[in-house]
C-alpha cells in the first residue's frame, strides 16, 4: 500500500517552491529544491502580500521575519494628480491579532527570508541547476539534473514559473501563457513619509500611478500600461520612458520620484503573460504549484498570495493523505478559489483597457474577490 510522501523534489526556488520546502521540512518530510538561478541573481522591486497570504505564512512559520522586514499597512488612499486626497478607507479584512491587512516587502528581501528559513530547516538546495529528465514509476519519480546528479522522490513539484519547463516536459505544451494586453512599470524609491499605505494617484486625463510601501525607508511606484501587442524596452530606454509617463502628475511625491529617476534606482517593465491550467494539476506524481499552475494579472495583487496559499495547502494535503491522493486533494481544494481570482483579475484588467468603463463593475469585482480571499483557503 502506498504511503505518505517522505521525499519531495521541488523544481523552482521562488515564492511557492521555497514556502513549500519550509512547510514540508517542518512536517518531517525531506525536501530538495532545484533552482536554475544563483542566489546573487535575485532581482525585483516589491511585492504586496495581502492578509490571506500573511495567514498562510503564519501557518508555515514564516510571518514574523516578514513583518520585521516589510511595511504593514491597512489603508487605501486615492489622490488626484496633484496629490489631493479624494478618498480614504481601510482594508476590509477580518483581522487576527498580529496580522495586518497587508504587507509590502522587497522581493529580494522576501526571497532571502525564504531561503534562510529553508537552509535552517535542512532543505537541500541545488542552485544553478535544471532538470534534464524525469521518469515516473508506480512507486516514485526519478529526476536527472543538469549537474549529473540523480534524485528519487515520492512527489515532484513543478514550481518553476509561468513558462515552466517541467510543466512542458510532463504535461505537454497544449496550454501556453498568453499576453493579457497590459504590462507594468515598477520604480523603487525612498519612501515618502506621506505615503504609509497603498496610494493611487489618478491622472488628469485617465490612468493612474500606484505607490506601495515596502519598508520604513523604501517604496515603489507602479504604472499599468495597455497595448494590443507586447511592448519591449531596452534597459537604456527605461528611465526616459517612465519619466515621460509620469510627466502629467504634479503630486510632490511623484515629481520628487521623477527628479531621482536618473540616479540608477531600479526600474522595470514587465508584460503580463498569464495562464490557468485545467484540472487536474498533477500527472501521476508530478504536480503544478504557483505560477506554473496559475499566473494571474496583478489587479487584485494576489499572484504571490495564491502561490503561498497553494504551498501551504499542498503541504497540508501531503501530511494527510498518501502521495498521489494528496495531489488530487490539493487540486480540488484550490480549483474554485483560484479560478475566481484568476477570472476576476483578468476581468478588471479588461475593464481598465476599456475607455467606456465607469468603474462600477470593477468595484463590484474587488468587493466580491476580497470577501472570497478573507475566507478559508
Amino acid at each position: 500500500m502506498e504511503g505518505r510522501a517522505k521525499q519531495v523534489v521541488i523544481v523552482g526556488g521562488g515564492i511557492s517552491g521555497m514556502t513549500l520546502a519550509v512547510a514540508l521540512r517542518r512536517q518531517g518530510v525531506a525536501a530538495h529544491v532545484v533552482e536554475k538561478a544563483r542566489p546573487e541573481d535575485q532581482l525585483g522591486t516589491g511585492i504586496n502580500l495581502q492578509n490571506n497570504a500573511l495567514r498562510a505564512l503564519k501557518q508555515v512559520g514564516l510571518l514574523d521575519d516578514c513583518l520585521a522586514a516589510g511595511f504593514p499597512w491597512n489603508s487605501v488612499v486615492t489622490r488626484d494628480h496633484k496629490g489631493h486626497v479624494l478618498d480614504e478607507r481601510t482594508l476590509p479584512w477580518t483581522l487576527e491579532p498580529g496580522i495586518p491587512g497587508a504587507l509590502g516587502i522587497m522581493r529580494t528581501t522576501f526571497a532571502k527570508i525564504l531561503a534562510d528559513h529553508a537552509e535552517r530547516e535542512g532543505v537541500d538546495i541545488s542552485y544553478g541547476t535544471t532538470v534534464d529528465k524525469v521518469d515516473q514509476h508506480a512507486d516514485g519519480v526519478d529526476v536527472e539534473l543538469s549537474s549529473g546528479k540523480s534524485l528519487r522522490a515520492d512527489v515532484l513539484v513543478a514550481a518553476d514559473g509561468v513558462y515552466s519547463p517541467l510543466r512542458n516536459l510532463v504535461f505537454g505544451t497544449e496550454h501556453r501563457p498568453f499576453y493579457a494586453g497590459q504590462g507594468v512599470w515598477r520604480y523603487t524609491v525612498p519612501r515618502p513619509e506621506t505615503l504609509d499605505g497603498f496610494t493611487m494617484f489618478r491622472g488628469p486625463t485617465g490612468g493612474a500611478v500606484g505607490c506601495l510601501p515596502l519598508a520604513p525607508d523604501t517604496a515603489y511606484f507602479f504604472l499599468l500600461e495597455s497595448s494590443v501587442s507586447p511592448i519591449r524596452f531596452e534597459e537604456a530606454e527605461l528611465a526616459s520612458a517612465l519619466a515621460e509617463r509620469l510627466a502629467p502628475f504634479e503630486a510632490p511625491e511623484l515629481r520628487d520620484a521623477v527628479a531621482k529617476i536618473d540616479e540608477g534606482r531600479h526600474i522595470s517593465f514587465r508584460r503580463f503573460d498569464i495562464l490557468l491550467m485545467p484540472q487536474p494539476w498533477h500527472r501521476g506524481r508530478v504536480v503544478l504549484l504557483g505560477d506554473a499552475a496559475h499566473s494571474v494579472t496583478p489587479q487584485l495583487t494576489s499572484g504571490g498570495g495564491m502561490a503561498i496559499e497553494g504551498a501551504a495547502v499542498l503541504a497540508e494535503e501531503l501530511g494527510r493523505h498518501e502521495a498521489v491522493a494528496a495531489l488530487s486533494a490539493y487540486g480540488k481544494r484550490r480549483a474554485e478559489r483560484v479560478r475566481t481570482i484568476y477570472d476576476n483579475s483578468l476581468r478588471i484588467c479588461e475593464l481598465e483597457k476599456d475607455p467606456t468603463s465607469d468603474g462600477s463593475e470593477s468595484v463590484k469585482l474587488f468587493v466580491e474577490s476580497f470577501k472570497l480571499l478573507d475566507g478559508p483557503y
